[in-house]
């Protein structure tokens, strides 16, 4: 079958049903227009995401060629027509109407499309439906037409300004969720102590004891007393292994510097019986690592005397909060 047949050369078309009429007829007009907004309304079909959405405009799309083939008919093409507009279209759009403007968020002003693609050419598809519906209206004052096919046009251009808000709203409520999740991420990870960090902890503690010229084991662990990296330098002691590891657990699981423990366990004190559990360490060398003001973990030091150990701990915490 040909594209062209040249029979609308001269400026007619033909209608179904046999007629013959000027394509410059409002007839015409109206179901060329119906056709261009079926058009757009495929546009937005192909940008918008969400799958009922979707199914909807299609399920409009196919109601379209209905009306425009009602319109391009003369009397006798509409007697012969199998299909037309009924009442439970109109009904199933309004029930999605309804649906879907339960879910909307409260608008308080009028709206400027462009907010998002999907949106805005969910915008435009109305605005060309309305332009329909208006020449549909002028042909029905020569016509007198099917009732059904104006209402149907209607609550067309109803339900695409309903969807228009929805797939806006669905987008303003993900970018939201993003940038609460994006938030959420940066603060968990400023609580974490990553190994990086460690590394220069340590390192900076190593320089302390070169100044010292002794050998330290450095432990390093997170907010919870799981080490993250341990360090022994060639001539520490092997007990100060332990030692360290110790510390940095004792001052991370209790929230507290190794140093003030000293004083807490002694008779009388809060946590007197403490020194006797072996998990623990209760003598200085073990220091909190805070970022923002949050333990983010805890580094030990074993090597030397308490107060050397707690000069080297303090030289790893300085080159921390130095980041």
């Amino acid at each position: 079958m040909k594209v062209y047949t040249r029979k609308g050369d001269a400026g007619e078309t033909g209608l179904f049903g046999g007629s013959r009429i000027s394509k410059s007829s409002l007839k015409v007009d109206a179901y060329g227009s119906i056709d261009e907004a079926a058009a757009f309304i495929g546009v937005a079909r192909a940008f918008v995401e969400n799958k009922e959405i979707k199914d909807i405009l299609y399920m409009i799309q196919e109601k379209f060629l209905v009306v425009a083939a009602y319109l391009a008919s003369d009397a006798n093409g509409i007697n012969k027509l199998k299909e037309k507009i009924e009442i439970s279209d109109i009904e199933i759009l309004e029930k999605y109407i309804d649906n879907y403007s339960k879910q909307l968020l409260p608008l308080y002003k009028f709206l400027i499309p462009g907010e998002d693609i999907q949106s805005a050419v969910l915008h435009v598809a109305r605005t060309v439906v309305r332009r329909s519906e208006r020449r549909i209206i002028a042909l029905n004052e020569q016509e007198n037409l099917q009732p059904e096919i104006l209402k149907y046009v209607n609550r067309v251009s109803d339900i695409l300004f309903v969807l228009a808000r929805v797939v806006e709203d669905e987008v303003a409520v993900k970018h939201i969720s993003k940038t609460l999740m994006e938030k959420l991420t940066v603060e968990e990870k400023k609580k974490k102590l990553t190994l990086e960090e460690a590394k220069r902890i340590v390192l900076a503690g190593e320089k302390k004891a070169k100044e010292l010229n002794l050998d330290f084991v450095l432990t390093v662990v997170n907010n919870e007393g799981n080490l993250i990296l341990e360090e022994k330098m060639d001539n520490a002691l092997l007990a100060s292994v332990e030692i360290a590891k110790k510390k940095a657990y004792t001052a991370a699981a209790l929230k507290i510097e190794t140093s003030v423990l000293a004083e807490l366990v002694q008779p009388g004190g809060s946590l007197y019986g403490l020194q006797s559990d072996s998990k623990y360490i209760v003598f200085g060398g073990g220091c909190l690592l805070k970022r923002d003001g949050e333990i983010v973990g805890a580094v030990g030091v074993s090597g030397g005397t308490v107060e050397e150990d707690m000069t080297v701990a303090k030289a790893c915490v300085e080159a921390f909060q130095a980041e």
